[in-house]
């Protein structure tokens, strides 16, 4: 996946990332039930191709579909025609605050873009990178206490598994690969990435996010195998108030 040569890679002061990995953990850790109303966030990072809004769009459908409301999904995107619905710092901040809510309710964010090793996700608009720490920060202030479920979807993006400040006990982290592998489905002739399609296809309502997250990464290995490309080994790190967790 790209970035362009011409990249300048701002991260925000202060806002560093860590590593260090969390594995799925085993049935006996303690279930939380699922959240009665679910607050979303879906954000196409790069606009260099459609597949990235294209993920957000078709999953904003399957949310809707889902029961959520269409007031507590929050899109952003890199060429939106709305100032405030581009994926710029600004607008994410607000985004993220607007997912704060009661005790009940649960956080999904989605992060689909292009990824820079060692950095993050590529944020276009503004011709940065989201880090690992500051959307830590972020997620902590609205959402900390309740449910969580934050997918990165790009190269590179184990990232963000790899941090500690994310993988709170309340969170769960998915992430499209590992921290040191590109992932695919960037081409002109894609509708979705790779692992954006496996997701769509693997999200059903009322199935346990494990199960989900072990049929995404089947599906994304058997993608890859098929065009004989490097395994991406898509990355899960489920925060142990969360084990039992089920989608929307």
């Amino acid at each position: 996946m790209r970035p362009a040569p011409s990249l300048r890679i701002a991260v925000l002061a202060a806002l560093l990332s860590g590593c260090a990995g969390q594995a799925v953990p085993s049935p006996s850790v303690a279930a939380t039930d699922t959240p009665l109303r679910w607050k979303a966030l879906l954000v196409a990072g790069d606009d260099a191709e459609p597949v990235f809004d294209n993920g957000v769009d078709a999953l904003r459908h399957s949310l809707l579909s889902f029961g959520v409301a269409p007031a507590d999904v929050a899109v952003l995107k890199a060429d939106a025609r709305q100032p405030d619905a581009v994926a710029t710092k600004a607008n994410f901040d607000r985004a993220v605050a607007g997912l704060a809510g009661p005790a009940g309710t649960g956080c999904f964010v989605y992060l689909t873009s292009h990824g820079i090793e060692g950095r993050g996700l590529f944020a276009a608009a503004e011709d940065t990178v989201i880090p690992p720490t500051y959307l830590a920060q972020a997620l902590d202030g609205a959402c900390a206490g309740r449910p969580t479920v934050l997918v990165t979807s790009g190269c590179y993006s184990g990232i963000y598994a790899d941090t500690p400040a994310l993988t709170t006990p309340d969170r769960i982290v998915l992430t499209a690969a590992r921290a040191d592998r590109p992932s695919f489905g960037c081409g002109s002739g894609d509708r979705y990435t790779y692992y954006d399609q496996c997701f769509l296809a693997s999200l059903k309502r009322g199935a346990a996010w494990t199960a989900i997250a072990t049929e995404v990464s089947g599906c994304v290995a058997r993608r890859e195998r098929a065009k004989h490309f490097q395994p991406s080994q898509p990355q899960s790190a489920f925060g142990r108030d969360v084990a039992g967790l089920t989608a929307f």
